[in-house]
């Protein structure tokens, strides 16, 4: 049995079989003013996709019961099936890329031709997804409209009527060659140039918008994605050959799905542009730089949603309020959707990011890194061929996955709560998660139900019994709370019944003593 001895604002991580319990906590001096402590049960582990029932336990008799409902099975919205869909053909080509060549070696890039940017009023054709699967493509003629710095803007010939004026365009090309392109390669890293062309092209084609057609894009609709087949040396032959960006068009009168106005596309492309954006520039330096895998999918995502906060700051920085919550508002809602129940999903996944919930959950683990360990870790993650947990323990100087996810795990809920100091290794430096939410929930509490969306379960002392489900890099959260003069307790973290966790998901109980 291990003793659990903190002052108040300290910490501790007990993993391993140790974790298993009982842990003993000591009884609360009759003179002061009781403890409290915050316990996270958790699988602290970069393996992905692990999910095991769990018990956690206080020796006292229970006065109340917390049964946390197994994970239900979920539609998940079009959209996020279509990422998920070209995420795992990503892997799929990289793979066949680094398998593809004499005796299993990887293909190498050919040599880069240098054919420099379109003219403007150049035509060509390009292969885009048919289907929210991309087992189907369609074949679109497009005419380079805006050509700038770092970027080609294309529209399709069959694009609706009423839609871009010349001037929406320019825009566009403006914010990409000037915001969007210099906020990710600083993040992140260069990406590749396979045709020479010296820029990026952004298509922008109605195959996109019909993606999702009538009644489904009433919820969900694909604003634009990236594609790395194009890259893939083992299939860029048969796909478009270089850099793109595929992206809706305005469809003012519903003719190809849902009606998107000009101004609302306008607002809908470049957060999803500085997301995919990221997802070229990581197969770029995993994949053609140093040919190692895909980034691991969780990890990649993340990425890619950091992007997107990097964005808000951009645009916050210059108080365009509104251009900032158009950047922000998906991560600021999927991290909600993870603190509700940070216990119900896995947040590190290689399967698929069908929950809106895990992206919140790795964008708040990312966002915890970076603050932790500096703007350059980023670049750390990107530029390597190392992938998933070995990336993020390297990039973290070395300190081990389950360090870094039990203290982030305590970090959701103290590293701003009110009248307590936490542990520097608890915080974030870059948001105030409590201030944040109350502002969200008080101007839409439809979507933000909740003041501050993690909720511990309450537990009088030891007197509590809680049950569920724990889940890779996941954890439940129990507050217990000792009257002054009660007596000690232990606390066991097992499956139901008592028999051990997997030791595969490395349980861990992340312990904060708050007063």
């Amino acid at each position: 049995m291990g003793d659990v001895t903190l002052a108040p604002g300290a910490y501790e991580l007990v993993a391993g079989s140790d974790a298993q319990g009982p842990l003993r906590f000591p009884a609360a001096d009759a003179g002061g003013t009781g403890a409290e402590y915050l316990v996270v049960g958790q699988f602290a582990t970069g393996r992905p996709d692990l999910v095991s029932s769990f018990s956690m336990v206080g020796s006292l008799p229970a006065t109340a019961a917390v049964v946390h409902a197994p994970p239900r099975q979920r539609s998940f919205p079009a959209a996020v099936r279509f990422h998920d869909a070209i995420r795992r053909m990503d892997e799929a080509v990289a793979l066949a890329s680094l398998r593809g060549g004499p005796g299993g070696a990887p293909l190498a890039p050919p040599a880069r031709p240098r054919t420099g940017p379109p003219a403007v009023g150049s035509r060509r054709t390009f292969k885009v997804c048919a289907n929210l699967d991309c087992t189907s493509t369609a074949v679109v003629v497009a005419t380079a409209q805006v050509v700038g710095a770092h970027s080609a803007v294309y529209l399709d010939s069959l694009a609706p009527s009423g839609g871009f004026s010349q001037g929406d365009l320019q825009q566009l090309a403006a914010r990409f060659d000037t915001v969007l392109y210099p906020l990710d390669t600083l993040a992140f890293g260069s990406p590749s140039d396979i045709d020479g062309n010296g820029v990026v092209i952004i298509l922008l084609t109605p195959r996109v918008n019909a993606l999702v057609g009538r009644p489904d894009c009433w919820s969900s609709i694909v604003t634009g994605y990236f594609l790395a087949a194009d890259l893939a040396p083992a299939t860029r032959a048969v796909f478009n050959g270089g850099e793109v960006f595929y992206a809706m068009v305005p469809d003012q009168y519903g003719t190809v799905s849902c009606a998107q106005s000009p101004a609302r596309v306008l607002q809908l492309v470049p957060p999803t542009f500085i997301h995919e954006f990221q997802h070229m520039i990581s197969f770029n330096q995993h994949v053609l730089e140093r040919q190692g895998p895909v980034e691991t999918l969780w990890l990649n995502e993340a990425m890619s949603h950091l992007a997107e906060e990097l964005g808000a700051r951009h645009y916050d920085s210059l108080r365009a309020d509104t251009t900032a919550g158009q950047f922000l508002f998906g991560d600021l809602y999927n991290a909600n959707q993870y603190l509700q129940d940070p216990a119900s999903c896995a947040m590190i996944t290689a399967t698929g990011q069908g929950e809106l919930a895990q992206r919140g959950g790795e964008w708040l683990f990312l966002r915890y890194l970076v603050d932790q360990f500096g703007t350059a870790t980023t670049r750390r993650l990107e530029q390597t061929a190392l992938t998933g947990e070995a990336d993020v323990v390297s990039a973290a100087g070395n300190t081990p996955i389950a360090t870094l996810l039990g203290r982030w795990a305590l970090s959701l809920y103290v590293s701003d709560l009110p009248s307590f100091t936490p542990d520097p290794a608890l915080t974030y430096r870059q948001w105030r998660f409590r201030t944040t939410f109350d502002s969200l929930h008080t101007n839409d509490a439809s979507d933000f139900p909740r003041p501050f969306p993690l909720v511990p379960a309450l537990a009088s002392g030891g007197a509590f019994a809680v049950s569920g489900t724990v889940s890779s890099g996941s954890g439940t959260y129990v507050s217990i709370v000792q009257a002054a003069g009660a007596p000690s307790f232990t606390v066991s973290f097992a499956q139901p019944g008592g028999l051990a966790l997997t030791g595969v998901g490395n349980p861990q109980l992340a312990i904060v003593r708050i007063r």
